[in-house]
């Protein structure tokens, strides 16, 4: 069984003479490149939005890109829709006429994160989860609901953002299968 596990590892070791067994190769610094956030055609309604709702636009630069690739037509298998996919209902509570609309569609999200992002307390994580599975749910709960789409979304968008990201630790377990599986969410 040893053998098996070790077939397909890295076997290196870390500067301080701790051996690591892992399946990731190395990657040296500089060596992972960030999709290019730089400029947009919205880059302006972004800012503007931003700036009166007090939420980063690198942030909501990065949640259109997940949420739409900043395609304002999109409309998701659930009836989200535009830049930054508010759904009806939401869209409607929110003063928005037109979701497909770019100015209306990221004015109505940038104010609905920023409300969020105050709900849960500036907890990213919490507001972003709660962005995509909706506040009611993340309020009840009070952490990220165990949805895999939800978790999946929560991590691409920390994962880019890196600014006032709250580190959490790395859980560590073997799955029922022997798989081993590395979580940030505990048992």
């Amino acid at each position: 069984m040893i053998i098996l596990f070790l077939l397909g590892q890295i076997i290196s070791t870390t500067k301080t003479g701790n051996v690591l067994f892992t399946n990731i190769p190395a990657v040296e610094p500089g060596g992972i490149v960030q999709r290019d956030l730089v400029c947009t055609d919205y880059d302006h309604i972004i800012a503007h939005y931003c700036k009166l709702y007090g939420v980063d636009p690198e942030l909501v630069k990065i949640v259109i890109r997940k949420e739409s690739e900043f395609n304002p037509r999109a409309v998701s298998r659930s009836g989200a829709i535009g830049l930054m996919q508010l759904m009806p209902e939401t869209a409607r509570s929110l003063g928005i006429k037109d979701p497909y609309n770019p100015r209306e569609n990221i004015k109505g999200g940038v104010k609905f994160l920023g409300r969020l992002i105050h709900m849960f307390g500036q907890d990213l994580e919490l507001a972003l989860a709660a962005y995509h599975a909706g506040p009611g749910l993340v309020r009840r709960l009070n952490r990220m609901p165990e949805i895999p789409a939800t978790m999946e979304y929560v991590d691409y968008v920390l994962s880019r953002y890196g600014r006032g990201v709250k580190k959490n630790p790395v859980y560590f377990s073997i799955t029922k299968e022997g798989t081993p599986f590395f979580t940030n969410l505990p048992k």
